[in-house]
């Protein structure tokens, strides 16, 4: 199935919709006051699958391929500020 939606290019419209959950706020007391709840998406698990699946392809490729350069440290896996300071000695 997933296959299929990589190479059809389609993501089905009842992976794109979402359940919103209002979950009180910590240390608020029950109350009919919005303020005092925050919402949540609950999504669909096969939507997460397919964009999970994505996201590692889309890694993979970007990473074996020298596709970002060599001194980008920020949002890499395994590279630090620690990383950069030591490439300026």
């Amino acid at each position: 199935m997933y296959n299929g939606c990589l190479k059809n290019g389609i993501f089905p419209e009842r992976w794109k919709k979402a359940k919103i959950m209002l979950i009180m706020k910590p240390h608020t007391q029950n109350s009919e006051d919005v303020t005092k709840y925050r919402p949540i998406s609950l999504l669909n698990i096969g939507g997460k699958i397919l964009e999970k699946a994505l996201i590692i392809r889309i890694n993979h490729h970007m990473y074996t391929t020298e596709f970002i350069n060599r001194n980008q440290y920020g949002f890499i896996p395994q590279k630090s500020t620690t990383d950069a300071g030591m490439a300026l000695k």
